[in-house]
């Protein structure tokens, strides 16, 4: 029999805590003012012998060095509620939806040397611990769903060559006359939903790629689409909890971008509708008949992109005072504190599978790694390591090239961590 728990907290920060306004400029500054709260939301499904644990924030990312020197913040999580709840720390994901409009997580900036900011991320990180808890003592035996179709309208590739040599980043689409190649975006939503024995329902999870980016510097604090997606659908589906997972958005945006919060709803409307038709059309006998549940970890080293030391680009630095020496200057010492570390972590319930990276990749790899059987993928989870280009991208150049501390990784490192997604998801746990 499956068992699933879900929970909710509010993790809406104070206005003075920062928020990203230029990775190029590494500048932060404080909210004004908030829009709409933002949630961490724990999903536990358990199938007797074994459990797993999703909990999907309202946050930018976690740089795992944001708590400061010799703490790691996905280590921290998982050991506290593996303490309280008895659960594998490998089998506790941590995920963030990747909304801009949320505290500067990810280590762009000086985040951690605003007063306060310390003791905020503190208590930020208990209130992640009580969601997944929560969830783990909430579960009730229940009956699950899933599905996959196409939504179309949110999301667009933000990396488009034009045949004259330049790069089409926003806004319309351009002229597929004028379109050098073939650039994709993956409109797949994918769909878990569960309800109660008595059929009422409990929680859903969905997973969709684009950059939630419609809200971006517009100053209040928001969800940005994604929390439109979520607030739609619990509205709906009164007393359930619904989860958003971002896919592989690196190199995908949303269609709109810093535009008003108008588009956020509409553009969330589009999902959850699309969401709830599937979960108000399933049938008793469509619920899943396997809900065994699994999960594993595997842990990776990446080669640094090539950077002089912080001695030789501090020099350029004070030569030039150049927005590139500078920004230079910032790699430099962020690639200093130490390897290029982290995980991809492998779930799965039944014939469902899922496959979490640690930083932003681009949508080839995505698809790759759903082609070789995963249902879907999520980025921004367990840390966060930067933009994963392909190879291609690195001899288009563009923003997610860098360099910079958002642009850590050499050629080569989507591809080799395509292999290790593709190797996770075929074998047998």
């Amino acid at each position: 029999m499956l068992k699933a728990g879900v929970s909710k907290k509010v993790v809406t920060p104070p206005t003075w805590v920062p928020y990203l306004t230029s990775s190029g400029n590494g500048t932060c500054a404080p909210f004004e003012g908030v829009h709409d709260e933002l949630y961490a939301r724990a999903l536990v499904l358990d199938d007797g012998s074994k459990a797993i644990c999703v909990l999907a924030v309202d946050a930018i990312g976690y740089d795992n060095s944001i708590l400061g020197e010799n703490r790691d913040f996905t280590r921290e999580l998982r050991k506290k509620v593996a303490m309280e709840t008895g659960l594998d720390q490998g089998s506790i994901m941590l995920c963030a939806t990747h909304s801009h409009s949320t505290p500067e997580t990810i280590g762009l900036t000086p985040f951690r040397d605003v007063p306060g900011v310390s003791s905020w991320l503190d208590d930020h990180l208990s209130k992640l611990v009580a969601a997944a808890v929560d969830a783990y003592c909430s579960c009730v035996p229940v009956r699950a769903y899933s599905s996959i179709r196409k939504v179309n309208g949110v999301s667009r590739n933000r990396r488009i060559m034009l045949k004259d040599g330049t790069m089409d980043r926003r806004g319309e689409l351009p002229d597929p006359l004028e379109v050098d190649g073939m650039w994709p975006v993956d409109e797949d939503l994918f769909l878990l939903y569960l309800e109660t024995e008595a059929g009422a329902p409990l929680g859903a999870l969905l997973n969709y790629t684009a950059h939630p980016v419609v809200a971006m510097l517009l100053p209040p604090v928001s969800a940005d689409y994604p929390g439109a997606t979520c607030a739609h659908v619990e509205e709906a589906l009164d007393g359930a909890i619904c989860l958003f997972t971002n896919g592989a958005c690196g190199n995908i945006n949303s269609g709109h971008v810093s535009t008003n919060f108008d588009d956020v709803d509409r553009l969330g409307g589009l999902i959850a509708d699309a969401a709830l038709s599937e979960i108000f059309s399933f049938s008793l006998d469509m619920t899943l008949q396997k809900w065994s549940v699994g999960t594993v970890t595997r842990e990776f080293e990446l080669s640094p992109r090539s950077c002089p030391s912080i001695g030789e680009a501090q020099v350029a630095a004070d030569l030039s005072g150049s927005p590139e020496d500078l920004r230079m200057l910032r790699l430099a010492k962020k690639l200093s504190e130490g390897p290029l570390r982290g995980e991809l972590q492998f779930m799965q319930l039944g014939d469902l599978k899922w496959l979490a990276l640690p930083g932003e990749v681009f949508v080839e790899t995505g698809i790759a790694i759903k082609r070789a059987g995963a249902s879907f993928m999520v980025g921004n989870a367990n840390g966060w390591l930067g933009y994963f280009p392909t190879r291609r991208a690195y001899e288009e150049g563009g923003y997610e090239i860098g360099p910079g501390v958002w642009s850590r990784v050499a050629p080569g490192s989507a591809e080799h961590l395509e292999e290790l997604g593709r190797c996770l998801v075929t074998a047998d746990l």
